[in-house]
Formats: structure tokens, C-alpha cells, sequence
């Protein structure tokens, strides 16, 4: 059974919510910034910047830049996968994030 909320017609609604705890704050700069580990069990964030940034997924060593990482837009929330249960442990549990120029911070919220 769905742990999922049901509309008036008893149908599911996909949404996941917000793991306790599972909020960080990452301040960006124009030096790449990493986010602690992401929950193994975790396989949905999303992603909300104060400003323009660049992203990266990866493992403990992963590192933003400005010429191939996703590039994020300010103020908009945006929800990433982060693989299915088979994946290693330590893949794809970071956040990297990197700005062209200023600072901000990149809110990073675990969903589940």
C-alpha cells in the first residue's frame, strides 16, 4: 500500500516528502562547494538556489565547474533522481555547486 496522500477520488498523489533532517545549506561561491553525504536510502532531492549556480552529482570527491556541470537557475526548485537502490552506496550521494561570479547559497532538501 502507498504511503502516499489520495485526492477526493481515493486516487494517490505522487509526491514524496521531506526526510527529517534531511535539509542542508550549501553557501556557493566561484569556488566549487560539496554537500555532506546524501541518505543511502534517499533517491529523490531537490535543488533550490538564491542564485544562477552549477551542479554536479557524484561521490565523495565530486567537483562542480563552470564549463560542464548543469547549470542550475536562481529561484526556481528543481527535483533530481539519484538512481535506484543497485547503485553503489557513495555514487551519486553529493552535491557539488559552483557560481560564474558572486555568492549564494544552494539549499539541498532529501525527499522520501
Amino acid at each position: 500500500m502507498s504511503k502516499q496522500p489520495r485526492d477526493d477520488g481515493n486516487a494517490t498523489i505522487p509526491v514524496l516528502g521531506l526526510r527529517p533532517g534531511g535539509g542542508q545549506a550549501i553557501a556557493t561561491s566561484t569556488a566549487a562547494a560539496r554537500s555532506a553525504a546524501i541518505a543511502g536510502s534517499v533517491r529523490v532531492i531537490t535543488l533550490y538556489s538564491t542564485v544562477d549556480c552549477f551542479i554536479e552529482t557524484g561521490d565523495s570527491s565530486v567537483e562542480a565547474n563552470t564549463s560542464t556541470s548543469h547549470f542550475l537557475p536562481a529561484q526556481i526548485p528543481y527535483d533530481i533522481s539519484l538512481g535506484s537502490e543497485t547503485i553503489a552506496s557513495d555514487n551519486d550521494r553529493f552535491i557539488s555547486a559552483i557560481l560564474a561570479a558572486g555568492s549564494g547559497i544552494l539549499y539541498v532538501s532529501e525527499r522520501d
